[in-house]
């Protein structure tokens, strides 16, 4: 390895070392108390060499924004690679959203403030330009499996949408589910007896149903169709949710 690479390696392994200890204290205290100075306390650098890395919080914080897009894409990577239907694939990169809540509630509310145009304008044109770039490539991820179902036949997208709407209708489902019913995250008022991944499912067949989405829920055990992909596509999540308390209930 050339000096140039060994000091490219060192910074970025530096900066990652910053976003741990900073994504350690937002789920600990929460994002809205982090500030430089307290990140600046629980690592081995200085002042000076934070901000070498980052123009400020704002910056910093689309920093954990863009590692949190990067740990969910590895998620929706391997459920798009799963050897099943494309309305398995569906079904499951979407309960992998679930995953990703769960077992990272920190990154999870980190990309809601990420999003903020507070953030955006005191951000680097570099982050900026990262953000974008890998929110592109979990759409084409989620676009991939839509489109691999209008290939196979098995899906007829409505004359009056896109491809993108369908996409985000099956994401509103998610974030909305999740932030109402998870218990790992604060509940809404009125969701006593509600398990989230199980209303997670009643929706999407719901909403896969009407789109006509083959095969229909109606012809075939979703249920236990998402149990085998999860155990087959994601053994070591599954573990470390059992770990925390935490196992699957669809039914």
């Amino acid at each position: 390895m050339t000096p140039r690479l060994i000091e490219e390696h060192s910074f970025q392994a530096r900066e990652q070392d910053i976003l741990d200890a900073t994504i350690a204290l937002i789920d600990e205290h929460g994002i809205e108390s982090i500030t430089m100075d307290k990140v600046v306390a629980v690592v081995p650098y200085s002042k000076g060499t934070v901000y070498k890395h980052f123009l400020g919080k704002e910056d910093l914080f689309l920093a954990v924004g863009n590692h949190a897009i990067k740990v969910m894409r590895d998620l929706f990577r391997r459920s798009a690679r799963y050897e099943g239907t494309t309305r398995e694939r569906m079904l499951l990169l979407n309960i992998s959203y679930l995953i990703y809540a769960i077992l990272h509630p920190a990154l999870f509310n980190s990309m809601q403030c990420a999003k903020s145009p507070s953030v955006y304008g005191k951000s680097s044109e570099q982050r900026l330009e990262e953000q974008s770039f890998l929110e592109s490539t979990v759409m084409e991820t989620i676009t991939g499996i839509v489109e691999d179902a209008e290939k196979d036949n098995q899906l007829k997208i409505p004359a009056h949408m896109t491809t993108q709407q369908v996409c985000f209708s099956t994401w509103t489902i998610g974030f909305g589910a999740i932030s109402l019913l998870a218990d790992d995250l604060d509940q809404c008022g009125g969701s006593e007896g509600l398990i989230v991944e199980r209303e997670m499912l009643n929706q999407y067949n719901l909403l896969l149903d009407g789109y006509q989405w083959l095969p229909l829920s109606s012809d075939k055990d979703y249920e236990s169709a998402i149990q085998v992909a999860l155990k087959s596509v994601f053994p070591g999540e599954l573990i470390l949710l059992k770990k925390n308390g935490r196992e699957f209930n669809f039914s």
